[in-house]
């Protein structure tokens, strides 16, 4: 098949990353495919130089212009498939794609859809996916498709990557951090990841855990924000931003605890790589996070802005070694039957195989 991707950009995201991964082992499976960036091509691009992307350079606010100008990319490259990610490429692709009668027209509604897309739009494509059996129920209560358009498929993540043996002693001597318990964390430095209230957990296992350390890998604007929290509860010693890193599953190495506090969620590909690396995790008990997280089997689940239970997770495991090598262990296991990227490759596939052999 010939597939076209559209996106808003390539810049550093679950969501960003997650197409390229999918691109990668489509290519792979024999399929011509490109990705289209409606705004800039962005940082992302610089780590998968083998993937054709295209730019569209996209003008503020709302731009006529901008379906005829996919329209003629996806003539150019006789496209027939059509998979837009979100609600911007969900309209300016699938208007493109209609002026160019592309016969097979997905939308992933990467996390929870809030109405914003009227239903004309929605119905042209013949397929939604939605990454979670929660992020699904959000998305018919609150925007009017036809229930059997919708389908869900998990995000999954390349198990190869995450199942290298690497000693976790040398990857903390490697960030100086031999000495430590680490807890860590992989997001966003974004208002829905809620880091906030995750400083302030670390703030409660400091106080009775002194060689608790707590990294924050990724970047994000509260990230300055964050940073003066941290310094106002006196953690700067003890809290560690490492920035956007490309060598995350090295990183999860030197991690005793994975943490993800976020408000809301979809299928974390970050809790899923902690998972794969053997790490048990301690997640709050939000939109998709339930579906990876089994709740006293390979991690704990918490209620969302409750740092005295986050803390309390995080001390219970500390405080007990076997338990947190027993969780790592079931949800290695769990990802492999679950969440692996090959899996979710397939059933992307099989999807765009079955648009094709149908009507919208």
């Amino acid at each position: 098949m010939n597939i076209l991707q559209v996106i808003n950009s390539l810049d550093c995201g679950g969501l960003e990353k997650l197409t390229l991964d999918l691109v990668k082992k489509l290519k792979t499976r024999g399929h011509v495919v490109t990705i289209c960036c409606l705004n800039g091509s962005g940082s992302l691009t610089d780590y998968y130089t083998d993937i054709e992307v295209a730019s569209l350079n996209k003008k503020n606010g709302l731009d006529v212009t901008l379906p005829i100008r996919l329209a003629h990319i996806m003539q150019q490259k006789k496209v027939s498939i059509v998979h837009t990610h979100n609600p911007g490429p969900l309209l300016y692709g699938t208007l493109a794609a209609k002026l160019a009668r592309i016969p097979g027209i997905i939308n992933t509604r990467h996390g929870r859809a809030p109405k914003h897309m009227n239903r004309f739009v929605w119905n042209m494509n013949n397929s939604i996916v939605a990454i979670s059996e929660d992020a699904k129920k959000e998305l018919l209560r609150n925007n009017a498709i036809a229930p059997k358009k919708v389908s869900v498929i998990h995000n999954g993540i390349d198990l190869e990557n995450f199942g290298k043996v690497i000693n976790p002693l040398e990857e903390k001597k490697r960030l100086g951090l031999e000495s430590s318990y680490v807890i860590g964390t992989v997001s966003r430095l974004s208002e829905e990841k809620d880091q906030a209230s995750l400083i302030k957990a670390f703030a409660i296992v400091a106080a009775t855990e002194p060689k608790a350390k707590f990294i924050f890998v990724g970047d994000g604007p509260l990230k300055g924000e964050l940073e003066a929290l941290t310094k106002e509860l006196g953690l700067q010693d003890k809290i560690i931003f490492l920035g956007f890193r490309s060598d995350i599953s090295v990183i999860v190495k030197a991690f005793d605890i994975f943490v993800l506090s976020s408000l809301q969620e979809g299928i974390s590909l970050s809790l899923l790589e902690a998972m794969a690396t053997s790490r048990p995790v301690v997640a709050t008990n939000v939109g998709g996070n339930p579906e990876v997280v089994v709740d006293g089997k390979t991690g704990f689940l918490v209620p969302p802005k409750d740092p005295q239970k986050l803390a309390g997770a995080i001390i219970k495991l500390i405080k007990n070694p076997e338990l947190t090598k027993k969780m790592g262990e079931a949800g290695r296991k769990r990802v492999e039957e679950k969440f692996s990227l090959d899996r979710m490759v397939r059933e992307y596939e099989a999807l765009y195989k079955t648009c094709l052999a149908r009507k919208t």
